[in-house]
């Protein structure tokens, strides 16, 4: 017998819980735009809730702290980054963020 439950457990195992842009008529470069406004306003959120002043403790600035977390940032990035290698990590990736970085 077809009950509520049944369909329900089908959708769950069998459907993605994310739509592709196609499902709406949208190009994959939609997706790609969505992404990166929800990057941006992730960024702005987290950069609205930082404080106008530091408190003058004696400690390092906001800026000072900023930029030690850059240098820290670019000492962990690779020199060089194989092309060849990248690619054929991500050959059969079809996620428009993984397209676009390569």
């Amino acid at each position: 017998m077809w009950t509520p439950e049944i369909f329900l457990e089908e959708i769950n195992n069998r459907m993605d819980s994310h739509d592709p842009p196609i499902a709406y008529g949208q190009h994959t470069n939609a997706e790609i735009t969505s992404q990166i406004m929800d990057s941006n306003e992730l960024l702005e959120s987290i950069l609205s809730l930082q404080p106008a002043q530091s408190a003058g403790d004696g400690s390092m600035s906001l800026e000072e702290k900023t930029l030690a977390l850059i240098q820290e940032l670019i000492e962990s990035i690779p020199v060089s980054i194989d092309l060849h290698v990248l690619k054929y990590k991500f050959r059969n990736d079809d996620n428009p963020l993984s397209v676009v970085l390569v």
